[in-house]
């Protein structure tokens, strides 16, 4: 992994914040292999480090035990990456926040995070701080599962990692092209949804243009990543 160029590294960085998201938004998950994601003596902190809450991997699997089993989603508006060393990397985003509340209003805030990504083997998070910012005000919910799911598998693909998830990755990866920046999912699919259809948007090649692709997305919340299958140009 050290020979990965850094845009690669941004991108693989990506995959694993989506799937630290999308494991939150439905039932179902596989926490064992949701763990795989985080190095064993793995930091996870609050308010810029004020805060600890696990420090490993049994601590991480009590505190995504306490975690509320809410209705919630994480957009990540945001997001800086930089090398650290040849086998790591800070992946820096701001995400708002969503969770329909019981007097059916929506409650929600601008929450900053900050993570360290080890790339020396299988690309792990070393450590992830959370500290929100100001209220997200927004008064519509906006789901994010099969966004976040998309995105996790696209930004595996564009780091290099496809070939692991699935046999399409050499025909996603012919139709995204080079130089991918910016991407964007849409999807109105329900969270938890087995078969949709998602249409994502990015800047790339050369000279720089936009484009877009329709996705045949075929998911359980039970793997690490969906398989997807390009259509058509939209």
């Amino acid at each position: 992994m050290n020979a990965i160029p850094t845009a690669q590294r941004h991108h693989i960085a990506l995959s694993l914040a989506h799937r630290w998201f999308a494991f939150f938004e439905a039932p179902g998950g596989d926490l064992e292999a949701h763990l795989a994601i985080f190095d064993p003596q793995v930091r996870l902190s609050g308010h810029r480090g004020q805060r600890l809450f696990a420090q490993d991997h049994e601590s991480l699997r009590a505190w995504f035990a306490a975690v509320p089993d809410e209705v919630s989603s994480h957009h990540i508006l945001h997001s800086v990456y930089e090398d650290l060393a040849p086998d790591s990397g800070r992946l820096a985003f701001l995400v708002a926040y969503q969770a329909p509340g019981a007097d059916g209003a929506v409650h929600g805030s601008i929450i900053s995070y900050e993570t360290q990504i080890a790339f020396g083997g299988e690309p792990r998070f070393l450590a992830l701080d959370k500290t929100p910012m100001l209220p997200n005000t927004r008064p519509v919910f906006e789901p994010s599962w099969a966004s976040n799911r998309v995105l996790a598998r696209l930004h595996a693909e564009l780091g290099g990692l496809g070939e692991a998830v699935d046999a399409n990755s050499q025909d996603l990866r012919s139709a995204m092209g080079d130089n991918v920046n910016a991407l964007s999912v849409l999807t109105n699919a329900p969270d938890g949804s087995s078969s949709y259809e998602a249409l994502a948007s990015w800047i790339g090649g050369e000279p720089a243009a936009p484009s877009s692709l329709r996705l045949a997305v075929r998911d359980d919340v039970r793997e690490p990543l969906p398989t997807i299958q390009p259509l058509v140009p939209a």
